[in-house]
């Protein structure tokens, strides 16, 4: 965080105690606790939990336990606010840590409500941005998904982008990263297969794909997964930008702009419910972009092999 412009300071004693005599309790104040200054609208309290995956799993981190720190957080929140002076300064609560169970998450979520922007940072988020984010690289033939991956990353990388021929709206992307730590799996986080910018307003792209050796059960997964997929960047856009787009220096991604959610399969047609599930997504959330793309392996004129791309609709 400091790397990125941001000055984090351990929380003076006279705060940690109100006024009134009530201390911060016991539960929360053995963790570590930052006020985040720098950029005004990237500024609050950061809470950071020591330990490994292990540690925070919910044996240890259970529902009890997260019962007993949510209000002092926005009691120890609402008092740097008083101490600033600022009763609407200090907007975001960051939450460190190696990793956190769907249970944490969602009883933090609750925090949302009151705080307008809740950052999750992980550990493996931090990996993942410490890691090489261009290109894969793949000994393997165009039959594979990992091929695919890495020539789609190679187009994305150059100077001019990728075109990425949608229905509801061309545009032209580049590269973020790829395989990106996203929702919870039984062991590990689930991965995004490739995460990219639109280079003109600068909103996140979320780009699944399934390879021309996918089944039919594997290509049939790909609307949920991808719809999960896009919901965590959505919930996490902070969280991307604060460590994969160098913070609030970051030119590339913008915030403010609504996540779009690509899906790329070796198909000339879409499986039968996916414009059924799209619609209803949409009718959700209006403001919802979905698009199918059909992949497809062309010649160059270097007589490479290279990924062609054609929007897709039933």
């Amino acid at each position: 965080m400091v790397s990125v412009g941001f000055q984090l300071e351990e929380i003076p004693s006279d705060i940690l105690k109100a006024p009134g005599g009530i201390k911060i309790t016991e539960y929360l104040s053995r963790l570590g606790l930052f006020i985040v200054r720098g950029n005004p609208s990237w500024e609050g309290l950061a809470v950071c939990f020591p330990g490994s995956a292990g540690d925070m799993a919910i044996r240890n981190v259970g529902t009890v336990y997260l019962r007993m720190i949510l209000y002092p957080i926005l009691d120890l929140l609402q008092r740097i606010r008083m101490k600033e002076n600022k009763q609407r300064g200090y907007p975001c609560v960051y939450f460190i840590g190696e990793r956190f169970s769907q249970v944490f998450l969602r009883k933090f979520s609750l925090l949302d409500q009151i705080v307008p922007h809740v950052i999750v940072l992980s550990g493996d988020l931090y990996k993942s941005s410490l890691s090489k984010k261009g290109s894969p690289q793949s000994n393997g033939d165009s039959r594979r998904e990992s091929w695919v991956q890495m020539k789609l990353c190679n187009m994305l990388e150059t100077r001019e982008g990728l075109k990425i021929p949608a229905a509801s709206r061309s545009f032209t992307a580049g590269l973020i990263a790829r395989e990106v730590p996203c929702s919870e799996g039984t062991d590990n986080p689930e991965r995004l297969d490739i995460l990219a910018y639109d280079k003109k307003d600068h909103s996140l792209v979320a780009f699944e794909i399934k390879g021309p050796e996918a089944s039919r059960l594997e290509s049939e997964n790909l609307f949920l997964q991808g719809m999960e997929h896009r919901n965590w960047l959505e919930q996490n856009k902070m969280a991307v930008k604060l460590l994969l787009d160098n913070g609030p220096r970051g030119r590339r991604i913008n915030t403010k702009k609504r996540v779009r959610l690509i899906l790329g399969l070796f198909s000339d047609q879409i499986p039968s419910l996916f414009d059924k599930l799209r619609e209803q997504a949409c009718r959700e959330d209006k403001y919802l972009q979905v698009d199918f793309v059909k992949l497809e392996v062309v010649k160059s004129t270097e007589d490479n092999e290279i990924i062609g791309l054609h929007p897709l609709e039933n």
